[in-house]
């Protein structure tokens, strides 16, 4: 299956995959202009297969500017080729990526911005080769999500820019390569890819944003403890 992925979550970033091989990809790290990259990106990947089989986009956790603009540029492109489009949670491509290598716990956390890390934790991959979830995407401030890394996920592995930008906190990152800090589209195809696969059905393209006014912080804060 030949999927176009894109993803805006942290850094901007578009792919072509076939299955789980990559055809092409452009990636610009630690971006701030999600709307002006996107647009060219597209064109210059779609020139290799200008009609996918299938769009997906990174639903987040990330912030609102990024987020749209990555959502909004996939339902394009997927209009435009007449094919569907899907989301997929930006933190399972990092943690794709991690447990490709080496099984076991994998804490992810990204930059959240006001002094907070959007974390998600996972407990290797399951019969399928997804990553399993152990804790879900919360917004957190930095010392606890240190509190749970001591308490309940010792050992984690530590995956995300959010582990560079509070090392003093959380320690730093295990990987330090930029494709281990943020998540990237070529990731985010492959989690899509043994999703549908296995015949699993893969979320909507609403942005997962943690801090909507009717958001429940305390709900979400106590899942890394339990």
């Amino acid at each position: 299956m030949l999927i176009l992925a894109i993803d805006t979550s942290a850094a901007a970033s578009v792919a072509l995959v076939d299955g789980e091989r990559l055809v092409a990809a452009l990636t610009e790290f630690a971006a701030r202009r999600h709307v002006e990259f996107i647009g060219p990106a597209l064109a210059e990947v779609l020139a290799e297969a200008p009609r996918p089989d299938a769009v997906v986009v990174g639903i987040g956790p990330g912030p609102f500017t990024g987020l749209r603009a990555g959502i909004a540029g996939g339902i394009g492109a997927a209009l435009g080729a007449g094919v569907p489009v899907h989301g997929v949670v930006s933190h399972d491509a990092l943690a794709l990526r991690s447990l490709s290598t080496a099984d076991g716990t994998v804490a992810v956390a990204t930059d959240a911005r006001r002094r907070e890390v959007y974390a998600t934790v996972y407990h290797g991959l399951d019969g399928d080769g997804l990553p399993l979830v152990a804790a879900t995407p919360a917004a957190l401030d930095p010392a606890l999500l240190a509190a749970a890394l001591r308490e309940v996920y010792g050992g984690a592995r530590r995956v995300g820019r959010g582990f560079e930008l509070y090392r003093d906190v959380l320690g730093g990152p295990d990987d330090a390569e930029p494709e281990a800090l943020d998540p990237t589209a070529e990731w985010l195809a492959r989690v899509a890819h043994r999703s549908l696969a296995s015949g699993r059905e893969l979320p909507g393209t609403e942005p997962l944003y943690l801090r909507e006014p009717d958001a429940k912080p305390s709900a979400r804060r106590a899942t890394l403890l339990n």
